[in-house]
């Protein structure tokens, strides 16, 4: 009986036995570079919001074609991008559902002081015209509650404001 060993930093799977000895391997297509807008897809992947920010890490598309990204460096993976296998095939980029918190205030002219105290906490938000969405954090949303907000949980996808620092996301930031 053999077992598949998968690593997400390897390029190859291997297949060995129980005595930990190959009995075979394949290599798993490389995706190096990414494109804003996909063309002609062969397939796609649904990514959450932390996952469209990934410099390297094995994927399985939609219809279960497995293979590695390596980038040169993490970047914000586009919404309706693609992202371009060693062979030329392209790999479409959707936003995942996820579980969200939607904030909305008591009052609709409250939403500016609710975004400027997320803001001031670098969260990532999506803002709407009378609520937003953070990511799940329930600490968070005592705060938010004191604030008179009505916190739901919602599954929905998630395409935060950028960041006005560094690239798309705050992690260069600093005071």
């Amino acid at each position: 009986m053999s077992q598949q060993v998968n690593c997400q930093w390897l390029k190859d799977i291997f297949f060995i036995n129980k005595d930990k000895k190959i009995l075979g391997r394949y290599k798993l297509l490389t995706a190096n570079s990414v494109k804003d807008k996909a063309e002609k897809p062969f397939d796609r992947i649904f990514l959450s919001y932390e996952n469209r920010f990934k410099r390297r890490l094995r994927m399985e598309t939609e219809k279960g074609h497995e293979f590695l990204l390596n980038l040169p460096k993490a970047i914000e993976l586009p919404i309706g991008g693609a992202l371009i296998l060693e062979n030329g095939k392209e790999i479409e980029i959707k936003a995942l559902k996820e579980k969200l918190f939607k904030v909305t205030p008591h009052k609709s002219e409250d939403l500016p002081e609710i975004s400027w105290h997320i803001g001031n906490r670098h969260l990532p938000c999506q803002i709407f015209e009378d609520y937003l969405t953070i990511q799940e954090n329930f600490v968070f949303a005592e705060m938010l509650k004191s604030l008179n907000c009505k916190i739901e949980t919602i599954n929905t996808t998630f395409s935060p404001m950028k960041g006005a620092y560094g690239q798309g996301r705050t992690l260069g930031h600093s005071h």
